[in-house]
Parts: C-alpha cells; sequence; structure tokens
C-alpha cells in the first residue's frame, strides 16, 4: 500500500512538472536555454528529494529498490546536465516554471 502512495507521488510529480512547464508556457514568452536548464535540474532534484524521503521511511523492499534505482538515476542525469551547462558556458536562470 505505501508504494503504490510513493509510486503514485512519483507519478503525479513526474506529471505535475510538464503541466507547470505547459501553464507557464502559454502565461509567458517561451524559456530560453538557461530557464530550460534550471527547470530540467529542479525536476531532477525534487525526485531525489523524494527518493531521500522515501529511503528514510519504508520498510519495503520493492519501495527502497525503487527509491534507491530513481535517487542513483536522477543524480547522475543531474551530474551531467550540470557538466553540459558549464562545457556549454550556460548559466542555469531561475524562472516560475523551475
Amino acid at each position: 500500500m505505501k508504494f503504490v502512495k510513493f509510486a503514485s507521488l512519483c507519478a503525479a510529480l513526474t506529471l505535475a512538472v510538464p503541466l507547470a512547464a505547459a501553464t507557464a508556457s502559454a502565461q509567458s514568452p517561451q524559456p530560453n536555454d538557461a530557464q530550460i536548464a534550471h527547470i530540467a535540474y529542479t525536476a531532477g532534484e525534487i525526485d531525489i528529494t523524494a527518493a531521500r524521503q522515501a529511503l528514510k521511511k519504508t520498510k519495503s523492499k520493492t519501495v527502497r529498490a525503487f527509491a534507491e534505482n530513481m535517487l542513483r538515476d536522477h543524480e547522475a542525469v543531474n551530474k551531467k546536465a550540470l557538466a553540459l551547462v558549464k562545457k556549454l558556458n550556460v548559466t542555469p536562470e531561475d524562472n516560475a516554471t523551475s
């Protein structure tokens, strides 16, 4: 049951970020590359935080395995994203969506 709640939370967060981006873009100009970089990184940080919270609270092997995978994968993606923005000399820019 706890896994279902956690999975539902992850799914909601996964859907919320693109929805927020679509809403923001409908209300304002398209985000630039620096803003997109910040949005993507922030979305990854949300998932990392959720995974860490799950690892602290769960006693389920299934939830723990999912959270460990999510933590590992999203940390790796954010690390690569930071390396890319550094290589491209782009500074992520805070914005309403992120």
